[in-house]
């Protein structure tokens, strides 16, 4: 039996999925081999499902089309980067964080040189700050009345610096290609989920549909490139339970 597949399959699971996973590999093996040596004379040879088998054979295809979306992206982003703006630092504050921190054409974090991730003010918020503007009262200082004159032409002159950063940075993502790449792979990403949790919830009656799902699980992992994926927290569940059942009736047969 192909080890290697297994084994790989349990990688960046939970530790008690990955125990359970185990014992019911170890357990399947034994009750599979047991059952090639001697196997009851009235028993008949038993088929995989083969709405499993069809599923599986799908694996490749999804796979191959996920990576190539993000070789896609990769590629993009290498070609424009030299291309892409950085925010105005009218527009931009320090420490930003996971909402609104400025981003690169792929729409990942994007740190300048020497500093942390900076904060770029959106349209909205801009907006929002020239349309706070009142009229003072009639007794106001002339010195007030210079103060918020000055605030008032910054703050217009920043909404329009960000209204053309932000127009421009997308009309980028949309000349260069990124939009579609990055909405080609988000189908894909969700075509290789559907999938795999399509064959995890398809029954399995030998060894050959356990080892169909946990390669679904390693084709998932390695594609998606994330250390526990809660899809693959639940599969692990499913595996190891589909393999102790394969071992039970194994046994009792």
């Amino acid at each position: 039996m192909p080890n290697i597949t297994v084994r790989a399959a349990a990688e960046g699971m939970p530790d008690v999925n990955r125990r359970r996973l185990l014992l019911g590999l170890a357990a399947a093996s034994t009750a599979a081999a047991a059952l090639t040596v001697a196997p009851p004379a009235h028993s008949a040879t038993v088929a995989e499902n083969p709405e499993l088998i069809r599923l599986g054979n799908q694996l490749p295809e999804a796979s191959t089309e996920y990576l190539a979306a993000l070789e896609e992206i990769e590629w993009i982003a290498a070609e424009w980067k030299h291309r892409w703006p950085l925010a105005p630092d009218e527009i931009t504050l320090p420490r930003g964080n996971y909402i609104d921190g400025e981003r690169d054409i792929a729409g990942r974090f994007l740190r300048r040189p020497g500093e942390e991730l900076r904060c770029v003010r959106d349209i909205e918020n801009l907006t929002a700050i020239v349309a706070t503007d009142r009229p003072l009262r009639h007794n106001a200082s002339e010195a007030m009345r210079v103060r918020r004159a000055d605030w008032l032409a910054r703050a217009k002159r920043e909404l329009k610096m960000g209204k053309a950063y932000h127009a421009e940075t997308a009309r980028l993502r949309d000349v260069s290609g990124m939009d579609r790449a990055k909405a080609r792979a988000a189908a894909a990403k969700k075509s290789l989920s559907d999938l795999v949790t399509a064959i995890m919830e398809q029954p399995g009656t030998t060894m050959e549909g356990m080892l169909i799902k946990a390669q679904a699980i390693t084709t998932f992992n390695k594609a998606i490139a994330r250390k526990y994926p809660f899809e693959a927290e639940l599969w692990a569940a499913q595996l190891a339970e589909s393999v102790l059942q394969l071992a039970s009736e194994g046994e009792a047969s």
